[in-house]
């Protein structure tokens, strides 16, 4: 007897050395933690009481996460294999790369069924995901979300200083010099600056790699086509002509300290042209009205595209509620209601082709426009150093757009920075 009893608990030792906590553990919790902003645009708590209700028994807590910090906590965190969630939600890929580096997510590649087949993706969004691993394709972050890098507009000061064809239509530019006259007739006409390009910490990778991929047709630098360009003359036009445009009153400087300078002057009418994501003029419309705004591409970027980027979805590794997570993000996140609920509301992109039909209720001739030029676009490359680039870059192009050093030396700052501070630029994908 005491030998049967002796070998049953080894067994159940050994069992609990191979296995992981998650495999044998029966939950009916689901901890959801999201960027405040996400909670606000997009109906998350409502998906939790939809998922409890369909689903008996299950409980299902949604919490704000730290905005700027939370992948360095979460590494800290679940490499000690400790969790206070099971499902993130917010997060662009190139931001996670860290945890996708670490190998704390897990591969949701067995996702690609049903509604969420790979063939009913915005192909550019699914790629944004796309990591590899021992030389194969494989995603441990699911984009639910999409932005386009572009130029957002208000219609009536565009008219008001005469930069609309005879339907009323915004003109775009047909090259630099002509935007900047565009700026220049802007600027007579507008309470504030005639522009607002996202320089923010949040936003200064896609606004710096957008007008480089607008102006030649590739963020990548013309000696390493793996590494983003530091170097080359297109990277040195694009940041002269925003420093300027800031030294000649023409755009402001304000997204460096306040990350919504721009969006809310937009939304305010104040500032007639923002560079940032497509859906600020969307977002917009609730307050100037759907006939007030619109989008328009910055030179080049109709023929060589722009930034794409996504918000994701993942699950660490450590979660007990792995099948729980999974199941809420095919339910809910990639639900129509859920996908289109972001859109009508605040025009973030849905990711499912099929979401473009039926359902979406504005700016369906804005978003025909947006889905071409996105086919051309690309997404930003995915580093293990990614965070420590960021640094990096806040470090060097905040200073010189306020006209403390020449574009020419930051970009020399830049690249010297990268190989002093050994920033690891492994591509994970």
């Amino acid at each position: 007897m005491k030998k049967g009893l002796f070998f049953i608990t080894g067994v159940l030792l050994v069992v609990l050395l191979i296995f992981p906590a998650q495999i044998l553990a029966k939950t009916n919790l689901l901890r959801i933690e999201s960027d405040e902003w996400i909670l606000k645009k997009f109906p998350v708590r409502q998906a939790a009481e939809r998922f409890q209700k369909d689903h008996p028994g299950i409980k299902v807590t949604v919490a704000p996460k730290e905005y700027k910090e939370f992948v360095k906590s979460y590494l800290l965190m679940w490499q000690a294999g400790k969790t206070t969630t099971d499902l993130g939600i917010g997060g662009m890929p190139l931001q996670l790369a860290p945890l996708v580096g670490a190998d704390l997510l897990v591969d949701l590649g067995d996702m690609f069924t049903g509604n969420m087949a790979k063939e009913k993706f915005v192909q550019a969004y699914l790629e944004a995901g796309r990591f590899t691993q021992n030389g194969k394709p494989y995603y441990p972050v699911m984009p639910f979300m999409g932005e386009l890098m572009t130029l957002n507009v208000n219609k009536k000061l565009y008219a008001k200083a005469g930069l609309v064809d005879a339907q009323g239509n915004p003109l775009p530019a047909k090259d630099w010099e002509e935007f900047e006259n565009q700026l220049r007739k802007l600027k007579a006409v507008s309470p504030g600056f005639a522009l607002s390009v996202d320089w923010g910490w949040n936003f200064i990778f896609y606004s710096y790699a957008g007008g480089i991929q607008a102006i030649k047709g590739s963020i990548y630098s013309p000696t390493n086509p793996k590494i983003l360009d530091f170097e080359s003359k297109a990277a040195l036009k694009w940041l002269t002509l925003n420093q300027r445009w800031i030294k000649e009153g023409l755009a402001s400087s304000g997204t460096i300290t306040d990350v919504n300078y721009g969006r809310n002057n937009f939304k305010a009418g104040i500032i007639p042209a923002i560079y940032t994501a497509h859906s600020r003029f969307i977002e917009a419309g609730q307050t100037l009205g759907e006939e007030n705004t619109s989008m328009v591409p910055i030179p080049g970027a109709m023929k060589n595209g722009s930034i794409i980027y996504t918000h994701a979805v993942y699950i660490p590794k450590v979660s007990p509620a792995i099948d729980l997570a999974k199941q809420f993000i095919r339910e809910q996140i990639f639900s129509r209601w859920f996908q289109q609920w972001g859109f009508n509301h605040y025009g973030k992109l849905p990711v499912i082709s099929d979401y473009y039909g039926e359902g979406i209720t504005w700016y369906q001739k804005e978003t025909s426009k947006i889905l071409k030029i996105a086919k051309r676009s690309v997404a930003m490359p995915k580093y293990k150093g990614s965070e420590e680039l960021l640094d990096i870059l806040l470090e060097q192009i905040d200073p010189m757009l306020l006209g403390k050093q020449t574009p020419a030396k930051t970009l020399e700052n830049i690249r010297k920075s990268i190989i002093r501070r050994k920033v690891d630029l492994t591509r994970l994908d």
